[in-house]
Formats: structure tokens, C-alpha cells, sequence
């Protein structure tokens, strides 16, 4: 009974820790910003109705401009980045995450063996999308929501790399590309309060300490730290 108690005990925890709100804001004379950070990806499913997949960061804005201020909204203009590893993340388009195009990339075995490995991913630059990576990394782009690398074995000391990018025509339609183009910031002319979703490519363990959202409309730069909601003194 006592290892059972502590059991459920531990399960509230760690339910209740699911549930922490990573909030932070800053504001100067024109423009104010308040954030709330998702890194738990059942956090980030129930939000969005559907699982982003791996490596994908949400954030939450509500920009407010000053009485009688107007500003003209880029979604470039923000940027997140990690103190833990160093990792900097433009905001990506949903067709980014959950577009139709995937790139193929495969390694062939040499002539000293046979072997294959193979993973579907988003690729960066695809029709009517900006290249290049968000994190100025490789444009490998990011895996498919749910997606694996498929690794075969291979004793090949020669090898090649090959890349392609095929249309993914076996659905019509794409609940989650949906979802995140209607919850996605819409960019332009703001003139009154706004709230929308920026979504990030943000690799590895992620901790909320270790991130912090940029706003870089000079002058001058905001900058936004997150923290636990429930600990902010009232």
C-alpha cells in the first residue's frame, strides 16, 4: 500500500509538472509583449489538437501597441534562442512542420558493402517558403511528425548521401497544417492588440530556464525570460 501511495503521488507530480505555465513579458514605449512558452508536447498537442511532432517549440504571444501607436508586425523579426547549447530558431512556416513536401535523404553503401539509412523530413525552402534553416544549421530540415530514421546495416567505407524531395500526395487532407495555420501570429499592420502562435526548431532536451524570445525591432531589442507562473509573486 505504501509503494502504491507513493506511486500516485509520483504521477501527480509529474501531471501537475505537465502543467506548468512558462509566461514571461517586456514592453518599451511603443509595443508590449506577453509570452507563454510550450515545450511539454502533450502541452503542445492539446493546444493545438494535435501532435507538432519532435523538436518543435510553441510559442504563445499577445502584442499590444501603446494608445494610438501602430507597428508593422514581421514574424521574422523574432527569434528564439537557448543559452544551454547555443541554438537560434526563426519562427517556422506551418508547411514547415507539416507542409506535404518531404525530403528524402538516404546513404548508399559503397562498393565494399551494401546498406541503406533513410529518413523522411520537412525540408526547409519548399515552394513558396524561404530556404535555409531557422537555425542557420545544414538545410537537412526536421523529421515528420511521428517519423524515425530507418537504418539498415552497412560495412561500406565508401558511401554517398543522396537527397530528394517528392510531393506527399497520399492525403488530401492535413488536420495538422490546418491547425497551425489558424493559430499561427498573422503578420502586418497592428494597431491593436493581437495574439497568435510562433512555432521554433529547437533540438535536444529543452529546459524553459535555458530559452529566451527575442523581439529585434530595433530600438530597442525586447527580450523575454521564462518563468513558472504559479511561483511569480503577486
Amino acid at each position: 500500500m505504501k509503494l502504491l501511495a507513493l506511486a500516485l503521488l509520483g504521477g501527480l507530480l509529474v501531471h501537475a509538472a505537465d502543467r506548468t505555465e512558462w509566461r514571461g513579458r517586456a514592453g518599451d514605449p511603443k509595443l508590449s509583449i506577453d509570452a507563454r512558452l510550450y515545450i511539454d508536447r502533450e502541452q503542445m498537442k492539446a493546444l493545438l489538437g494535435h501532435d507538432p511532432g519532435p523538436s518543435v517549440v510553441i510559442v504563445e504571444v499577445t502584442l499590444t501597441p501603446a494608445a494610438g501607436a501602430a507597428v508593422e508586425l514581421d514574424l521574422d523579426d523574432f527569434l528564439l534562442r537557448s543559452d544551454r547549447d547555443g541554438q537560434r530558431s526563426r519562427p517556422l512556416d506551418p508547411a514547415q512542420i507539416a507542409g506535404s513536401a518531404v525530403m528524402v535523404i538516404s546513404s548508399r553503401g559503397g562498393t565494399q558493402g551494401t546498406g541503406m539509412a533513410e529518413e523522411r523530413r520537412v525540408p526547409w525552402g519548399v515552394p513558396g517558403i524561404p530556404g535555409g534553416s531557422p537555425t542557420g544549421g545544414p538545410p537537412r530540415g526536421i523529421p515528420l511528425p511521428g517519423q524515425s530514421p530507418n537504418v539498415g546495416t552497412a560495412t561500406a567505407d565508401t558511401s554517398e548521401a543522396v537527397a530528394s524531395v517528392e510531393e506527399n500526395r497520399e492525403k488530401k487532407s492535413n488536420p495538422l497544417l490546418e491547425a497551425l495555420q489558424a493559430r499561427q501570429l498573422a503578420a502586418g499592420r497592428l494597431d491593436g492588440p493581437r495574439t497568435g502562435l510562433l512555432y521554433f526548431l529547437i533540438e535536444g532536451k529543452l529546459r524553459a530556464k535555458d530559452l529566451e524570445l527575442v523581439y529585434r525591432k530595433a530600438p530597442p531589442r525586447l527580450h523575454i525570460r521564462f518563468t513558472d507562473a504559479s511561483k511569480t509573486k503577486k
